[in-house]
């Protein structure tokens, strides 16, 4: 007889980022730190994110401005810039896309992650994820972290903002326990209500009421809702499958960098990493983009696009050295750089001809099918099975260092 070994709890993370535009507006703008600050109309609108120094006076979403001011006379009000929220939103999820594909995005700040595949502790894994976005965006970011859907987002939302909150296998019954009914899906104001009437006030009372109490409230969800309130949600992470629109990459220095050259060389080693992505998908890019950041977080970036799409990274290094030289003007170190790949194409777009052996020497085609070839040899043989020139000639350099 075979023993059936059992199924090894699930790795789910629920991030949250906390007073996400308030947050990315201090980011920008770091005098505004400390202070009450809200994002949303300045006059007769309403307050669409409020920093936790404005909620500790009272502000609060979706407040009329104009009451969040007679409350909180101090407050710093900030139009929107939702183009800006959502370039953080990306950047605060393609890091996550480092750890993990398995990602449904909830909304522009918000999301669940499933870390099942990888073999490190969740804890381990969900702290690093923190670290770099902190590092990268110095955004405050809270987690929850558990075996399902329902526990991670409890979690996260529990000890706001920058909470870390873990829920053990086996534990999630009891972590329920003594929270509000208003904490379990499907219970709104209304419903809450209706339960608090029946003496249901608390996770562990629907838990333990009759099913037909339960179903007074709540009719044919009532057994539903009791798996809920036993800690059962067996919901998967459901990732959007999106045809990529860009393609990016940036790092922060470990220490600012003023060597040009320097810069210039990670900005290409990115960008060679970047175009073994597009190959392997099969798609062509045309748009380069280079961003900078200084010291102060001051940022600039600037775009140029090639005439004819490309899948080869030393088509775009003259456009590299051009857009580098335009956005890196003030005499300051640079703390941040990245690149970004977009007017993005399939191959089945670029008319091509690509039999084995008639290209001529420098084309498009027999460039292609070379970039193709490395990108076999390092498959198969490992990333050093071949490298460029530059990076020979920076390992020598560093070995006589």
């Amino acid at each position: 007889m075979t023993a059936v070994m059992p199924e090894a709890p699930r790795k789910i993370v629920h991030l949250d980022a906390d007073a996400f535009f308030a947050s990315v507006e201090q980011v920008l703008d770091p005098s505004l730190r400390g202070k009450a600050i809200a994002v949303g109309g300045l006059d007769r609108g309403i307050v669409c994110s409020a920093s936790y120094e404005a909620r500790r006076m009272g502000v609060r979403t979706p407040m009329p401005t104009a009451m969040a001011r007679r409350i909180c006379p101090e407050l710093i009000m900030i139009p929107g810039r939702h183009g800006l929220y959502g370039e953080f939103s990306q950047r605060m999820f393609e890091i996550i896309y480092d750890f993990t594909p398995e990602i449904e995005r909830c909304s522009i700040d918000e999301g669940y992650f499933d870390l099942s595949g990888r073999k490190e502790p969740v804890e381990e894994l969900a702290g690093a994820i923190r670290d770099r976005i902190r590092a990268t965006l110095q955004l405050p970011v809270s987690f929850g972290i558990g075996t399902n859907k329902l526990v991670t987002q409890i979690a996260s939302k529990l000890h706001k903002p920058e909470s870390f909150c873990v829920v053990p296998p086996g534990s999630e019954a009891m972590f329920l326990y003594p929270l509000s009914n208003r904490w379990l899906p499907g219970v709104g104001e209304k419903t809450g209500q209706a339960l608090d009437h029946l003496g249901l006030f608390k996770v562990y009372h629907i838990l333990r009421a009759p099913l037909e109490l339960l179903e007074r409230a709540v009719g044919s969800y009532a057994r539903e809702l009791q798996q809920y309130a036993a800690g059962i949600d067996d919901r998967p992470v459901v990732s959007a499958v999106e045809e990529p629109k860009s393609y990016g990459q940036q790092r922060t220095f470990l220490n600012d960098l003023s060597d040009v050259d320097e810069v210039e060389l990670r900005l290409k080693q990115m960008l060679d990493q970047l175009m073994v992505k597009i190959r392997s998908d099969g798609k062509f890019v045309k748009t380069l983009t280079i961003r900078v950041r200084y010291p102060g977080m001051e940022e600039a970036q600037g775009s140029e696009s090639l005439h004819e799409a490309s899948c080869v990274a030393p088509d775009f290094y003259p456009l590299l050295k051009t857009l580098l030289s335009r956005v890196w003007v003030k005499p300051l170190p640079l703390r941040m750089a990245g690149v970004k790949l977009s007017n993005v194409c399939p191959s089945s777009c670029i008319e091509m001809n690509l039999p084995l052996f008639s290209e001529a020497p420098g084309s498009r085609e027999s460039r292609i099918r070379l970039a193709t070839a490395v990108d076999l040899l390092h498959q198969n043989m490992g990333e050093e099975a071949i490298l460029p020139a530059r990076d020979l000639i920076r390992k020598k350099e560093k070995r006589e260092d």
